[in-house]
């Protein structure tokens, strides 16, 4: 498997351009860390804080939870649909193309045989299908749309290189005026 490193240099006009994926880690100037404390709270809960934020992970009653927050691989699934929806944003403004309506709706699938020790196969996801729904302005700008999102979208390749059957269907519902 390679390496998926996100480097960038800057371009003669100062902003920052991505680079090879086989390149050297990046310089320190364009590296995000990301911290998050967490700290359990017993029955499979769990509170986290991250910036000024806090949210709770939680587990239902079939593994001992009492269902009161999302599970942590819940939480996975929705910073993909986030990710995914920022992610198009940002690359659509570059581009002044204008998106007047986004919808992504994403279904994973894990054998929880392998968090439950159950058997040797591995507890993360084995298949994510991804649907994307969109408006644009110019809707023959779909296909470029979809390829620079999942080329840039972080949460995207984190699952594509965990070796996860990604299925992604992108879809427009015309141009918008």
């Amino acid at each position: 498997m390679s390496t998926r490193t996100a480097v960038h240099n800057k371009a003669q006009s100062g902003q920052p351009q991505a680079a090879t994926r086989e390149q050297a880690p990046a310089d320190s100037r364009w590296l995000k860390r990301i911290s998050v404390n967490s700290e359990w709270k017993g029955g499979m809960l769990a509170t986290h804080k991250v910036c000024r934020f806090a949210f709770d992970t939680a587990e239902p009653p079939a593994v001992g939870g009492d269902d009161s927050a999302p599970t942590p691989m819940e939480y996975v699934v929705g910073a993909l649909g986030g990710c995914i929806a920022v992610v198009v944003e940002t690359v659509a403004n570059e581009r002044k193309l204008a998106v007047h309506g986004l919808h992504v709706d994403i279904e994973a699938t894990m054998d929880t045989r392998g968090f439950l020790g159950l058997a040797d196969v591995s507890p993360h996801f084995h298949r994510v299908d991804i649907r994307v729904s969109c408006r644009l302005s110019d809707s023959a700008q779909l296909a470029w749309l979809r390829a620079e999102t999942e080329r840039r979208c972080p949460a995207y390749n984190l699952v594509r290189d965990a070796c996860a059957q990604v299925s992604a269907h992108w879809q427009t519902g015309g141009d918008a005026s």
